[in-house]
C-alpha cells in the first residue's frame, strides 16, 4: 500500500495521481502499464512516485484497495436501507456494479486487474478480501448490522461463508456481463 508521504499530499494531487494510475491500468496489462506514463498523466517527477509506492505492484494494490473500501461503503448503505437483509443488498450491490461495469474504462482496469493476478495467482485480492469480510461481518460495531433472523446460522463464520457465497455469484455474473455485454436491464431481470 502506498507510504505515508503519499497520504500527506493534499487531495487534489492524491486524486490526480490515482487518476492517472487507473487510466494505465486500463490502457495496458500490469506488465505493459509504464511508470513512465504514470508519471507524465499526473505531472509528478519519476521520484515522486517512488515516495509515494514501492513500485508498479504497490500502485495497483492501492487501486485494488480501493474499488474494495467503495465496495464495503456501498454494501454498508444498502444493509442500513435494507434493514440487514443481505439478499436485498446483494441484488442491489449487483444493480450498483452492473452500472459501473457499463463504464468502458472500469471495465478495461478490472479486467487487467483479474489477468494480473490470476496470471501470477497473486493471493493480494484474496489477502485484502478475507479482510474486508471480517470488516463486514463485524459491521454492527457501526450500527449496520446483517439480520441473520431469517437465515440459518449456527456460528459467525457461517455468515462469511454466506458472504462469500454471494460475493462469489455477484462477481461472477458481472464478469459475464463484460464478457457478453448483453443490456443491463436484460441482465438485471435474469438475476431477479
Amino acid at each position: 500500500m502506498p507510504k505515508s508521504t503519499f497520504y500527506n499530499l493534499n487531495e487534489e494531487k492524491r486524486e490526480k495521481i490515482e487518476k492517472a494510475l487507473k487510466k494505465e491500468f486500463s490502457r495496458n496489462t500490469f506488465e505493459k502499464a509504464s511508470i513512465s506514463n504514470i508519471i507524465e498523466e499526473a505531472n509528478i517527477p519519476r521520484g515522486s512516485f517512488y515516495q509515494y509506492f514501492e513500485d508498479k505492484d504497490d500502485a495497483l494494490k492501492y487501486i485494488i484497495g480501493n474499488f474494495l473500501n467503495d465496495e464495503k461503503k456501498q454494501i454498508k448503505k444498502l444493509l442500513i436501507e435494507h434493514d440487514g437483509d443481505i439478499f436485498y443488498t446483494t441484488l442491489d450491490l449487483y444493480s450498483y456494479f452492473i452500472d459501473r461495469s457499463y463504464n468502458e474504462t472500469e471495465v478495461k482496469l478490472f479486467q487487467n486487474i483479474i489477468n494480473k493476478l490470476r496470471n501470477e495467482n497473486v493471493n493480494i485480492y484474496k489477502d485484502i478480501k478475507r479482510s474486508e469480510f471480517t470488516k463486514i461481518k463485524n459491521m454492527d460495531k457501526d450500527n449496520c448490522c446483517i439480520n441473520t433472523s431469517q437465515l440459518n446460522i449456527q456460528n459467525e463464520d457461517d455468515i462469511e461463508y454466506m458472504l462469500r457465497i454471494l460475493t462469489c455469484i455477484l462477481r461472477a455474473e458481472i464478469i459475464d456481463v463484460m464478457h457478453k455485454k448483453v443490456s443491463k436491464e436484460e441482465r438485471k431481470r435474469s438475476i431477479i
